[in-house]
């Protein structure tokens, strides 16, 4: 017998996550949060085997919730399931301690599979993340493996800026150029590397740097 908590806020969400859950698991026992304040009260209350998490939960920090379910209960295995890009989002919370991160647009095979391999004590994760993984081990080079290599130099300088929460005005006082421009500058950068906010661009500036 298993126990299994889905800390999930979206209901459908979790009734696909459920059934799929019991159809690699039957004897399992389901809990489900609708937000992390209820998911840590149910980690005080019982054991778990398994936690399958979304990463924008409402009460929740996204990485920060690793550990404090860690404090809670340090050998639950974790699988964080996410709508977020893999590859923004994988390896920080990887790296956070989760033992699986799929995306909620995977097939109901690759669920069972990243469930499987968590249960296991294996380190799940997609084969493209896996392969940014390596890539980012290795430094290897390839068309995608420095998102510096999108940019101009501009660019790159006002992208660090950007992270470091410099405001359009800031950045446009200490390079000498206009906020407007600056913003259109913030935009480019944003198309250019798939992002859609200053914690994105961080985040894939991290990974892919």
């Amino acid at each position: 017998m298993k126990n299994i908590l889905i800390a999930e806020d979206h209901p459908l969400l979790i009734i696909g996550i459920e059934s799929m859950l019991l159809e690699c698991i039957p004897e399992a026992t389901i809990f489900k949060a609708a937000d992390f304040n209820r998911a840590l009260n149910l980690l005080e209350k019982h054991t778990f085997d398994l936690l399958v998490m979304d990463i924008n939960l409402p009460h929740g920090d996204k990485v920060g919730m690793i550990e404090a379910v860690r404090l809670k209960q340090p050998g639950i295995l974790i699988l964080v399931c996410s709508s977020y890009e893999e590859h923004l989002y994988a390896l920080p919370f990887l790296k956070a301690g989760a033992n699986g991160y799929i995306s909620k647009t995977a097939s109901s095979d690759e669920f069972k599979t990243a469930v499987e391999h968590v249960l296991n004590s294996k380190i799940y994760a997609s084969p493209a993340v896996l392969n940014n993984m390596f890539g980012i081990l290795f430094n290897t080079k390839g068309n995608d493996s420095s998102a510096l290599d999108k940019l101009t130099v501009k660019e790159v300088e006002i992208a660090k800026l950007l992270t470091k929460g410099f405001s359009t005005k800031e950045i446009g006082e200490h390079i000498n150029l206009s906020a407007s421009s600056i913003s259109t500058y913030k935009s480019k950068i944003f198309e250019k590397l798939g992002v859609n906010n200053i914690i994105e661009l961080t985040t894939y500036l991290e990974l892919n740097s």
